[in-house]
């Protein structure tokens, strides 16, 4: 579980982040949705200490990270997998080089237990037969997918994801946005996804942060999101001309 209070960040006289206080809760899909420059990629890098907040609480756990020692920081950190929004493979690995390269970094296993928790990741996201692809013969669904095996390989207790979908098409969407969620209830993990993405906010939405301007604007379920009252986040969930059509 991750747990905010009262949260607040300024770049000089800009205010991004105004007293946002949310708690992300472990075995969940936690979406963080909003226009974009609402601040919710800043939200995202206070999580993991990219960037300080003015003032508020990030609790892992109870434990304060914005008060932790460097050390206790990469601590945390170990425990922590990112999905970034262009999966991010390294060009000159091969899809088994790219899964196992937290492995390397961040933990003592030996190349024996590497080897077979990169087995075992590629097995899950169904990519067992890519360990000598490079990210060049992939196609963009299956690139994700080796990000997802890289993000889970350590088996983290936290896992951001941003953007997952960006540059798919709706069903790869949904077949990323299934397995997303199932590997978050299968590692009991707690999950924040940034998305524009309203297919994801109605299918996995479980907990769901709307940032309007810097600040809380509203929170639910992907069921409560289609029966607020809150004409901020309506305006945002049907502004595509199919959804406004579906409000009809």
């Amino acid at each position: 579980m991750i747990e905010v209070n009262g949260l607040y960040k300024s770049f000089g006289d800009k205010e991004i982040l105004k007293d946002v206080s949310v708690v992300f809760e472990a075995g969940k899909s936690n979406l963080i949705i909003g226009a974009s420059g609402s601040g919710k990629s800043t939200l995202a890098r206070c999580l993991i200490g990219l960037v300080q907040p003015n003032q508020g609480q990030v609790l892992y756990s109870g434990q304060d990270f914005l008060k932790m020692s460097h050390s206790e920081k990469k601590e945390v950190r170990k425990d922590v997998g990112f999905l970034f929004q262009g999966s991010a493979l390294f060009d000159f690995m091969t899809v088994a080089e790219n899964v196992r390269f937290p492995l390397d970094m961040l933990t003592d296993m030996s190349m024996a237990e590497k080897k077979q928790r990169v087995d075992e990741v590629l097995e899950r996201v169904e990519l067992s037969s890519a360990h000598k692809l490079l990210p060049a013969e992939l196609s963009g669904g299956m690139k994700k997918r080796v990000g997802i095996a890289r993000a889970i390989s350590s088996r983290p207790k936290y896992l951001f994801c941003d953007e997952p979908n960006s540059g798919l098409d709706p069903l790869t969407s949904i077949v990323i946005d299934k397995l997303i969620h199932e590997l978050t209830i299968e590692y009991d993990t707690t999950t924040m996804i940034i998305t524009h993405d309203m297919n994801s906010v109605l299918e996995i939405g479980e907990h769901i942060l709307f940032i309007h301007r810097g600040e809380k604007a509203w929170e639910g379920d992907k069921n409560e999101i289609l029966e607020t009252n809150n004409e901020v986040v309506l305006d945002f969930v049907y502004a595509s001309e199919f959804m406004k059509k579906a409000r009809k």
